[in-house]
């Protein structure tokens, strides 16, 4: 090989090498977008909703919200997206509110005033602490618990949903994983060994029992709509999918994404 080439060879590999080093090191500032903003509920007059402080088992404050249930409503637990914090699904609060769900929020590390800093494993370990909030603390019987996840929530979801009993799952713009995602992103890079945080939920979908509600927008440009139908099609039955027309991934309730939602719950009541 001459030596020119030699070194188109080894400007393409440094180019690559530096490319997987950046997404190793800065993955987590291109996932996790969060607003540390601390807001309570009485800054921005959201009536009938109460700050919970949880306190993790490394010592840390998470501040989230909760809005109790109506009587024989269930209470949907919350996982958001990974952009914000609670504060900034206040209309989600109000119209899941205005239907009589009760909703527990949980606020991420490193998000609205929450201590600690942002990632996988720590997200679901505070999931389990959320849940055993609800049961044991606010005393809702399990069989009243709806676990529902927004984008990348989905995963912290379905996560939690695949080791614990609960009435439902309910997932909002869903992707199979954040490595088909990011691959899809960067075809050329094998992405899965320099990712640190894969949010895999097609590994964890099929040891799901309770019933599934899928919703994804046709327009999503976030999290397009095939990797909702990937995570869709790993799942078992008892399972509905729906696809809203129009629909982008973060106006997903300007659409009757809520409507769905009560059909579906409402469906599940009347089966009992």
């Amino acid at each position: 090989m001459s030596w020119w080439l030699w070194k188109i060879v080894l400007a393409l590999f440094s180019l690559y090498v530096g490319i997987a080093l950046a997404l190793y090191f800065l993955q987590r500032k291109m996932v996790f977008s969060p607003d540390p903003t601390y807001v309570s509920p009485d800054d921005i007059e959201l009536k009938g909703i109460k700050e919970i402080e949880l306190k993790t088992k490394d010592g840390l404050k998470l501040f989230s919200w909760y809005a109790k249930a109506a009587a024989e409503k269930p209470t949907l637990l919350f996982f958001h997206g990974n952009g914000g914090n609670v504060a900034n699904r206040e209309e989600k609060f109000r119209q899941l509110m205005t239907q009589g769900y009760g909703v527990f929020m949980l606020g991420y590390r490193g998000f609205g005033g929450s201590e600690g800093k942002p990632s996988e494993e720590a997200f679901v370990k505070d999931a389990f602490l959320a849940y055993d909030y609800l049961r044991d603390d606010a005393k809702i019987d399990e069989t009243q618990i709806v676990i529902y996840g927004e984008s990348i929530g989905s995963s912290v979801a379905t996560q939690l949903a695949a080791r614990v009993e609960a009435q439902a799952l309910v997932l909002e713009a869903p992707m199979s994983s954040v490595t088909a995602v990011a691959q899809s992103r960067y075809p050329y890079l094998r992405v899965r060994p320099f990712l640190r945080d894969r949010f895999e939920s097609d590994r964890h979908i099929a040891n799901i029992a309770m019933p599934l509600l899928v919703i994804h927008g046709d327009d999503d440009r976030v999290i397009p709509l095939e990797f909702g139908e990937a995570l869709f099609s790993a799942a078992v039955e008892p399972k509905q999918m729906k696809v809203i027309k129009g629909a982008g991934h973060n106006d997903l309730y300007d659409y009757p994404l809520v409507e769905e939602v009560v059909h579906f719950l409402s469906g599940l009541n009347t089966k009992k």
